[in-house]
């Protein structure tokens, strides 16, 4: 059992800086690395992919938060609707992905992208895992999403006592192992978009589970906005690996490694 940790913080006077906020820092600058890496290694433009990760941040942020508000907090959200604009007050991970995706749709009519718009998600996708670890890290030393009371190991102690599922923890342990997936699979060529399909295929059952453990998320039907996010993401990443899950080159006369193609 992890026993109950109060968020580290210091101060610089007027100003005082958490945990969380300095690992979504590092989790940005992590993530901002291993999309370039793939870049160079794909021969794409440094330049766009930075754009396109300049747009997915301001994008993420903005959907983050309006999310939280609207669909998270609806009726504070009515009676206090300034809150809408104290962007510092609460964010969605599923409203950052809907605003990520907005961002570089944007993105991509503006610089005209074409055929190339694939490759460039795939290292949006490819990089994600490597940033997320740190910015679940952080919501694990917050403890900003704490699950149902457990007695598993990894378990910790809320401020009262009660031992819970700190799904922080839990979210960032799953996906250090898919960090390491992604930087195996890494070492091959792949279709376009098949990092994009296999994010999405392998992040939303785990999240959908996780989801269902959590105590304090609204409901709609029984399930958070979080696990209706999960199944929507589920389709659209089976659609898009069904659509470019092969190797480039693969088949006959190809590199001999090809994953059979499904359309």
């Amino acid at each position: 059992m992890i026993p109950y940790i109060p968020q580290p913080a210091f101060s610089l006077g007027f100003l005082t800086i958490y945990a969380f906020g300095v690992l979504v820092a590092i989790a940005i600058l992590i993530g901002e690395r291993m999309i370039q890496r793939f870049a160079r290694r794909h021969h794409l433009n440094p330049g766009t992919a930075t754009r396109l990760v300049s747009w997915i941040l301001v994008g993420g942020f903005l959907g983050a938060h309006l999310v939280d508000r609207l669909v998270y907090h609806p009726s504070e959200t009515l009676s206090r609707p300034w809150t809408l604009l104290e962007f510092w007050s609460g964010l969605s991970s599923f409203g950052g992905f809907l605003g990520a995706i907005t961002g570089a749709a944007l993105l991509v009519r503006r610089e005209r992208l074409g055929a190339s718009t694939w490759r460039y998600l795939d290292a949006v996708a490819y990089g994600f895992p490597f940033g997320w670890v740190f910015g679940r890290l952080g919501c694990f030393l917050a403890f900003d999403h704490p699950g149902m009371p457990t007695r598993f190991a990894l378990g910790q102690a809320d401020v009262n006592g009660v031992v819970r599922h700190n799904l922080g923890l839990e979210e960032a342990l799953y996906t250090v192992g898919l960090a390491a997936v992604f930087a195996w699979l890494g070492r091959r060529r792949y279709a376009p978009g098949f990092f994009v399909g296999l994010l999405a295929l392998l992040y939303a059952p785990v999240r959908f589970a996780l989801d269902g453990l959590r105590v304090a998320d609204v409901r709609y039907g029984g399930l958070t906005p979080g696990q209706f996010g999960a199944v929507a993401l589920l389709v659209v990443g089976a659609v898009v690996l069904l659509r470019h899950a092969h190797f480039e080159n693969g088949g006959p006369g190809g590199d001999g490694n090809a994953i059979p193609s499904r359309g």
